[in-house]
């Protein structure tokens, strides 16, 4: 697989293609039902969807709690209550 290419597979190494996605075009496989090749794809698409949007989510978090930290009053034994709250939301 290139830059330039999306396969999706029912097992990821597995070497049957479900469908292939390049710069020349579109290939799906004929032995496998267009509904079965279909929600395969959307199944993948989906799920990788959730982990880019939970890894933005995370860093957001992360930046919104730097910014507050740097808002708090500085001393070594002060808890960056804002900070952490902002930090806890991720651990529920």
């Amino acid at each position: 697989m290139t830059d330039s290419e999306m396969l999706f597979k029912l097992i990821e190494d597995d070497p049957l293609e479900i469908l292939r996605i390049t710069k020349e075009g579109v290939w799906a496989n004929p032995d496998i039902p267009v509904d079965e090749a279909a929600k395969k794809v959307l199944e993948a698409i989906d799920h990788n969807i959730k982990v880019l949007v939970q890894k933005a989510v995370e860093e957001e978090r992360e930046e919104c709690a730097s910014v507050a930290e740097s808002y708090e009053p500085t001393c070594d034994t002060c808890p960056s209550g804002v900070a952490n709250a902002i930090r806890a939301r991720g651990k529920k």
